[in-house]
């Protein structure tokens, strides 16, 4: 990584461009992406870091973050990326998050943007603006050892508390190279990245910020406040920055094709756009499927929506489907799924359909694994299963983590020591394509059937006047077996209709709804990246700690 930015001294390509809050782009030339690089290098040094020394690094705008961050590779120290502090208000949870993370990583210091104030019991703290205004170091950069950590990424943590991952120097060399140049198949003559990622996240920095860097694609970045304020914005900036390859969460999709009207969607010239890839969390068909077919008023090609299936345990990416063909949809028998086979059922129209035919479910393909990486289906005791037989997703291969920072007791298990990684998402393959089904520490047993929450969400979050990814199934104990429980986000919590609607929509999933709890937008937990988390939602349910309205 360090090799690559060296050889930009006398290099004016373009690096990078940041928007401003004013709406004004700032271009960034690779000569110029050095120079910020070695002033941060300096301003590292002279706050008495050294190689091998961990920084807490807030993921502030990114024309701070990415030099900061670089810098610290440049110079050996470590960076541990931690999320931005947010709006007042909400300062409790985030001082409760960083000062576990910094628990589990231990930096010797914290490095955050001059506005920020400092969490409680954050120990020693630089000013990342101060770190940035040195003068630019002209010393040779540190060459690491494959096997020695570059960073600390930490996973998202929306099933428990968040783990923080070594990232080797090896394995993030190869994830990014697999990424841009087997999975992506990127051109830095004719590609551009755009994202408004979190950039603490591993899709964000690495996605974005090492991979582009390593092939020389050129990158735009929207701040990710930004993009919160104005979804519209992301699409917008595709077609005026001409950008070719983004990703972004399934909600984003989803929030896209729901807010953009016909006039804003008519304005927009998406032909050029090669691969909008779309992971992070589960992935719903209904709404790729609008996606496409919204935008394809505005020369969007189906074949540019590229599902895809990583986690930060291998670095970033796992699977991706190929750029050149449309994904995969597998449309199986829901009652069979249930039971653990993905079994295919042939598509008729509606009015077609026997009286007799069964549920189904429609699956997405996230692709085949990268080159040189591996994925088997195993069960519960770690035998291999056949295809279309759904168990835990283990992977293989050199962007694969050795162990978790402070190895939890999790660790032995999460991380074999054949190589593995059991990354407790539950899916199935079919002619070497992955499917995603589920976390099997989020599913739901009801009734002895094996329901994957999304499912569930997913058609609650049809029901109008329910937030788009603010929905969360879980379940509590009931008399005889456990019973199913729906929160709910709505613009309206305490709306007559919701709950009925609520409760008839999960019904085409041949189950019920025991109990339905409304609340405001804002109410559900989520992780730093906005995933809810499960099983804190429910755990606030128990204790009645949640503020509702119950039907």
């Amino acid at each position: 990584m360090t090799e690559v930015l060296a050889s930009y001294e006398h290099d004016h390509a373009p690096a990078h461009e940041y928007l401003r809050d004013d709406g004004e782009w700032v271009a960034v030339s690779r000569h110029d992406l050095l120079r910020q690089v070695r002033s941060a290098a300096r301003g590292w040094r002279t706050a008495g870091m050294r190689p091998g020394d961990r920084v807490g690094l807030e993921a502030t705008d990114s024309h701070v973050f990415i030099p900061a961050f670089l810098g610290a590779l440049w110079t050996g120290v470590v960076p541990v990326p931690l999320p931005p502090a947010p709006a007042e208000g909400r300062r409790g949870p985030w001082n409760d998050h960083v000062a576990a993370m910094a628990g589990i990583a231990r930096p010797r210091v914290i490095a955050l943007h001059r506005d920020t104030e400092p969490p409680s019991g954050s120990g020693r703290l630089v000013i990342l603006d101060d770190i940035l205004a040195e003068p630019a170091d002209e010393s040779a950069p540190y060459r690491p050892k494959l096997d020695e950590t570059a960073y600390l990424q930490f996973g998202s943590g929306s099933t428990g508390t968040p783990r923080a991952v070594p990232a080797r120097v090896a394995a993030v060399l190869a994830n990014g190279l697999a990424i841009m140049r087997d999975g992506l198949r990127s051109d830095p003559a004719t590609d551009r990245g755009l994202s408004w990622l979190p950039l603490q996240h591993d899709m964000g920095l690495v996605g974005f910020v090492l991979s582009p860097l390593l092939v020389g694609v050129p990158v735009s970045f929207i701040p990710t406040r930004a993009y919160a304020r104005d979804p519209g914005l992301w699409l917008r900036s595709m077609s005026e920055r001409h950008a070719t390859i983004s990703f972004a969460p399934n909600f984003a999709f989803a929030l896209s094709a729901r807010r953009m009207s016909a006039d804003e969607v008519a304005a927009l010239e998406l032909g050029h756009v090669r691969v909008l890839g779309c992971g992070a969390e589960p992935i719903n068909h209904g709404v790729l499927q609008r996606f496409v077919s919204t935008f394809a008023a505005a020369g969007l090609k189906p074949e540019a929506v590229s599902p895809c299936y990583g986690l930060a345990e291998a670095t970033l990416a796992v699977a991706i489907s190929p750029p050149d063909r449309r994904y995969r949809v597998d449309h199986v028998d829901a009652a069979a799924l249930s039971a653990g086979k993905a079994v295919p059922v042939e598509t008729q129209p509606a009015d077609t359909q026997p009286e007799t035919a069964g549920a189904v479910d429609i699956l997405i393909g996230c692709g085949p694994a990268l080159p040189g990486h591996d994925i088997v289906i195993r069960d519960a005791i770690g035998v291999d299963l056949g295809a279309r037989a759904v168990g835990e997703v283990w992977v293989h291969g050199p962007s694969v983590a050795l162990t978790y920072a402070g190895e939890p007791p999790e660790t032995p298990a999460t991380f074999r020591s054949d190589g593995w990684l059991r990354t407790g998402d539950l899916g199935y393959l079919a002619e070497d394509e992955l499917f995603v089904t589920g976390r099997v520490k989020d599913l739901l047993i009801l009734n002895g059937r094996n329901i994957d929450p999304q499912r569930v969400e997913w058609l609650a979050e049809a029901v109008p006047g329910v937030r788009a990814g603010g929905v969360v199934a879980c379940t509590r104990a009931g008399p005889q077996s456990e019973e199913l429980v729906v929160v709910a986000e709505c613009r309206t919590p305490d709306a007559p209709g919701l709950a009925p609607a609520l409760r008839d929509a999960v019904a085409a999933l041949g189950i019920s709804i025991h109990d339905v709890v409304t609340v405001h937008s804002g109410t559900v937990p989520r992780t730093t990246s906005g995933k809810p988390r499960r099983q804190e939602t429910r755990r606030r349910y128990l204790e009645g700690a949640l503020h509702v309205q119950q039907g």
